[in-house]
């Protein structure tokens, strides 16, 4: 599947599957036999391009409905139909509320970039990682299976053993992901080198799921008021995003040059800064990796300081949530070499 695809993919899950629609899950609708619409389906199934999950039991979702109610797995609690964790209750009802919080935890750390903290999560790394991915706005690298993830943490210089936790392997991986590949390429890349031949056949090779039905959305009418259509359109986890990076900005340079200093949103710019002696645009990506918001916003916010006509010397400021890795700097330094250009990176954190 090509990036588009996948990217494509990635809006179909989270469309369906707002942070509203986790809140008000039901448990047929999370885990159900013969529903190919549960929260789990679309986790494990729908989504096996975004990085599988094959492997173990269903007790990876936390509570799941058995085939054979009859057979009542060992080491786990049982009613006469589901089966869960035993850390999550000692009744069916109890069981899934425990486990929905958990999934609801997973998605709102992911949002801030707070993923050591998921570790702590009890339900199993396989499933708790894959939904971490999908609601972290493509900053983890989609790849959860332990073996291979411990074949990649050897590889790049972290020394493992039985109390290495997956975010410190997905931290390496972030930090040594080439600044141009997206988290897409650099799977396939790793898979290529470190998976099975499973995996290289599902993940890399495959390209036989069957297309959906593409939809198109009106654009926000935020920064640009003509009507736009989109195909591969910009996740839910983006928009919101976004937003709340700009949203820290607005706060962090109103509070250091004054809210009069501090434009929102003139002839689309994100954020303009006005000081006696240069002008500042502040283009807002939220992009997960600093090389790729640069990527996208750089030609933007050059229209910006050529259709600008006030005579000041122009800074230019693209702005994400991350800091900047090895790789990013790299890229960045050799952008500052090559290009006249009055231009840098700010990573500003939200919550």
């Amino acid at each position: 599947m090509t990036t588009d695809e996948l990217k494509e993919l990635l809006d179909e899950f989270l469309d369906r599957w707002t942070i509203e629609n986790v809140h008000n899950l039901t448990l047929q609708e999370y885990v159900g036999l013969g529903n190919k619409d549960t929260f789990c389906q679309w986790v494990e199934t729908k989504t096996r391009m975004l990085g599988s999950i094959k492997g173990m039991t269903s007790i990876k979702f936390g509570i799941y409905e058995r085939k054979d109610p009859t057979k009542r797995p060992k080491n786990y609690k049982n009613d006469n139909h589901y089966s869960w964790l035993q850390g999550y209750g000692d009744n069916r009802k109890t069981a899934f509320e425990n486990t929905k919080r958990d999934v609801i935890k997973i998605i709102q750390l992911s949002e801030v970039g707070k993923f050591a903290e998921i570790d702590k999560i009890l339900l199993p790394d396989l499933f708790k990682w894959k939904v971490a991915f999908l609601y972290s706005n493509e900053r983890l690298i989609p790849i959860y299976k332990r073996d291979v993830l411990f074949k990649i943490a050897n590889h790049f210089g972290l020394k493992t053993d039985r109390h290495t936790t997956i975010s410190e392997i997905q931290n390496v991986m972030m930090l040594n992901k080439p600044a141009h590949l997206n988290v897409y390429a650099f799977m396939r890349q790793l898979y290529d080198q470190f998976g099975d031949n499973e995996d290289k056949n599902e993940i890399v090779g495959s390209t036989t799921r069957k297309r959906q039905r593409r939809t198109t959305r009106r654009a926000a009418n935020g920064r640009n008021t003509t009507t736009q259509t989109r195909t591969v359109t910009r996740s839910y986890v983006a928009e919101q995003k976004h937003n709340k990076i700009q949203e820290a900005l607005v706060k962090l340079l109103s509070d250091k040059y004054g809210k009069d200093n501090v434009i929102l949103e003139e002839n689309y710019v994100d954020i303009k800064l006005t000081q006696p002696n240069y002008i500042g645009f502040y283009e807002v990506k939220s992009s997960s990796y600093a090389s790729e918001c640069i990527k996208e916003a750089l030609g933007q916010i050059l229209l910006y300081s050529l259709n600008d006509a006030d005579k000041r010397p122009k800074k230019h400021i693209v702005v994400g949530q991350n800091p900047t890795t090895d790789n990013d700097k790299k890229y960045i330094d050799f952008l500052k070499q090559n290009l006249k250009l009055e231009f840098d990176y700010l990573n500003v954190e939200i919550e």
